[in-house]
């Protein structure tokens, strides 16, 4: 059986095989980028009259990037009347530094530039704003704002790049301004060609330098070119991977590349120029197949430096070929594996990595599936699996390694979930689950070291041309470590099917795979079930449910123990109603004697509870700050929040998004009056008589 553990208020944790470590996610901060009353871009209205392609321009490609302790984040200002480049940083080393932003004169295009023009307004998705930067001098690196535009269509921006002076990434904050910019150019190199090139991305290798990568062409039909930075210029453009064949091998390549342990590897699927013509196709719809290579170091036009999976060398450019036995670089064929249509359709990039041990995984999505290709290095052949918790690379998530574990960032219904395995497995977990309302529309991910950092624009719900093209963006800072397990010991467990009282009707029905054969049939919207219990001794305790969910990501629970209401529990998909996963919320205070478990479903036909388990947790000690045995409740409130906890003498400060402390004190009868400040999502700092510190986020409403 799949385990799903779900950790609510910022604290994630995932159980290892050998049970000795499992990930931690914790959140640290977060915080708003954009101003109060301003926001990023997004292409509200009607697809083909406002936009075109997709609605995500902010936060949106190789927008992030996190070097020496400072966080550099790019975007385009909305709405649709401003457009303007932007270019925020914060100091992540001083507690509550504010962001500071640089707006460009430079303004989105638009499709076919025509917002440049005049001569239309829709806005186009493909045209994001990669940023790097370079430790050699301290220079920001910008490349913006094309798809495969001409010089003689566009001349002055068919291609867009923004560097800083030298030794100005870092600068103060009051210096941090346009100033620092040399002026815009339409080249990195002075006599290359710079048409028609779409997807920028900027990599920064182990000793500072940058790689430049961009495709030059159009979908089924284009060539990636690299360049490098040296601290002194830009190389000439070369071909890496090259598409641009004779049919029936015109491709292009969608994916990307990264450094990573030393090594530059890239990771990709093809897309073949018949791929989206059933009369022409090559067998499948839009994107088929994995692929990867690598290069040991910085890479080179040389063709003795590359390998694929299994270490032979490789010539330089890439070449795929319809035909797979003489394709060197694919790895597999998930259409053929796992395909269901007569076309198999995968839209998505692959997502994957490679940790420090040299274990490989893709993640895939095909026919609505998610797909999942894995192999540690000492094996000799790919896993393979689909379906369960596998995560979904729809959600432009990408795959990260920490030591042993490889986890995924997804949006699960506008909210923040992180899913991990051990390196060369398929047991995902769900080791972070955001439960608070705030809601997201997509997000970009960045990970250094032992932080994740994730990128967010909320999703306000307003599609109206002029205010929906306004949202604000969001920075949020995790810590990555291992911790030992402590799932404590099984004291009870409460069959779904045994419930004090329940809605009116509430079916119960029967499968084997249950525990004791039965189960809660077709658990729909506002059915309640709800369960009470004795416990011999009041203290911390974990209760887990155990729920089939076959279909929905966004099955969702308000979960009511005792005073306690966890309002839009997110219950992690299973895949199969023959699969109940396990949902835990940890260290929740119970009585001596009578408690009370109310379960409402929030989500039509998308559960079937089979049981409840409660689990005994060793003491917490009440005279040190332990992040998990305080609880603050209700959240969000109408201003007054009350905190479940025994330890004495907590400072507290609260803190808006831009980080500013707005009050501050000793707690008081375990209550906090917020009452007087605005709606909106607050950050609650606290601190024992130890120092410890814990930091929890906090909605008025």
């Amino acid at each position: 059986m799949k385990k799903i553990l779900l950790y609510l208020l910022m604290i994630g944790f995932l159980n290892t095989i050998s049970a000795q470590k499992k990930l931690s996610a914790t959140l640290k901060s977060a915080t708003r980028v954009s101003e109060e009353g301003e926001g990023g871009l997004f292409f509200a209205g009607e697809r083909d009259v406002n936009y075109r392609f997709g609605k995500r321009i902010t936060p949106h490609g190789d927008c992030v990037d996190v070097i020496n302790g400072y966080a550099f984040v790019t975007w385009y200002k909305g709405g649709m009347d401003k457009r303007n480049l932007m270019l925020s940083r914060k100091n992540l080393t001083v507690e509550n530094s504010p962001w500071v932003t640089i707006q460009f004169p430079h303004q989105h295009v638009g499709q076919s530039g025509e917002l440049f023009k005049g001569t239309g307004i829709r806005g186009d998705s493909h045209n994001t704003a990669a940023i790097g930067i370079s430790t050699i001098d301290n220079t920001i690196h910008i490349i913006y704002d094309m798809h495969a535009y001409s010089k003689s269509a566009l001349p002055t921006v068919f291609f867009n790049y923004s560097v800083s002076k030298k030794d100005m990434a870092f600068v103060p904050d009051n210096e941090f301004t346009l100033e620092i910019f040399n002026a815009k150019r339409t080249y990195l190199k002075n006599g290359q060609n710079y048409e028609r090139l779409t997807y920028p991305m900027i990599h920064r290798a182990d000793d500072g330098s940058l790689i430049a990568r961009y495709r030059k062409g159009g979908s089924g039909n284009g060539d990636i070119l690299l360049a490098h930075y040296d601290g002194t210029s830009w190389s000439n453009n070369w071909i890496y991977h090259e598409g641009t064949l004779a049919l029936p091998n015109r491709n292009n390549m969608y994916g990307g590349e990264r450094f990573l342990n030393g090594k530059f590897y890239a990771g990709f699927s093809i897309r073949y120029s018949t791929n989206n013509n059933t009369s022409t196709s090559n067998g499948y719809m839009l994107n088929s197949g994995l692929y990867y290579a690598y290069t040991n170091g910085i890479p080179k036009n040389q063709a003795t430096q590359w390998f694929d999976v299994n270490d032979n060398p490789i010539e330089l450019p890439i070449k795929n070929n319809i035909n797979p036995n003489s394709d060197p670089v694919q790895i597999a064929q998930p259409g053929d594996d796992f395909g269901t249509a007569t076309f198999p359709r995968s839209s998505s990039d692959p997502a994957w990595t490679v940790t420090e041990n040299g274990a490989i995984h893709f993640v895939q999505r095909v026919d609505n599936r998610n797909v999942h290709y894995y192999k540690k290095a000492t094996d000799d052949n790919f896993s393979k699996n689909a379906g369960g918790l596998i995560p979904n690379p729809d959600t432009r998530g990408e795959i990260y390694s920490y030591k042993n574990h490889v986890f995924m960032v997804e949006l699960i219904n506008g909210k923040v979930n992180i899913k991990t395995t051990l390196e060369g497995e398929n047991n995902w977990q769900v080791i972070y689950t955001d439960q608070e309302n705030i809601r997201f529309n997509h997000f970009d991910a960045f990970v250094n070291d032992d932080k994740l950092y994730v990128y967010l624009m909320e999703d306000t719900g307003n599609n109206t041309v002029g205010v929906g093209d306004k949202r604000p963006l969001y920075f949020q800072e995790f810590n990555l470590s291992e911790i030992e397990d402590a799932s404590g010991s099984l004291i009870k467990v409460l069959e779904a099917e045994d419930f004090t009282t329940a809605s009116n009707d509430i079916t119960v029905g029967t499968n084997s795979a249950a525990s004791g054969g039965k189960y809660i049939d077709s658990f729909t919207s506002n059915q309640f079930l709800e369960y009470k219990f004795d416990i011999t001794d009041a203290g911390n305790y974990d209760v887990v449910l155990h729920v089939a969910v076959r279909n929905r990501d966004d099955s969702m629970m308000d979960v009511e123990i005792n005073d306690q209401l966890f309002n839009n529990f997110l219950v992690a998909k299973t895949g199969d109603w023959n699969i109940y996963g396990e949902n835990r919320i940890e260290n929740i205070n119970l009585n001596q004697g009578e408690n009370t478990i109310k379960l409402t479903q929030k989500r039509s036909l998308s559960s079937e509870p089979d049981k409840i388990e409660i689990f005994s947790k060793s003491a917490l000690s009440t005279n040190s700050f332990n992040k998990n045995n305080i609880r603050i409740y209700p959240n969000p409130s109408n201003g007054v929040f009350t905190l479940n906890t025994s330890i004495k003498n907590i400072e507290y400060q609260l803190i808006n998004v831009q980080g500013r402390t707005l009050q501050q004190g000793i707690i008081n009868k375990n209550q906090l009056d917020f009452s007087r400040y605005a709606k909106g999502m607050y950050l609650l700092r606290l601190k024992s008589t130890d120092n410890s510190t814990l930091i929890k986020r906090i909605i008025l409403k």
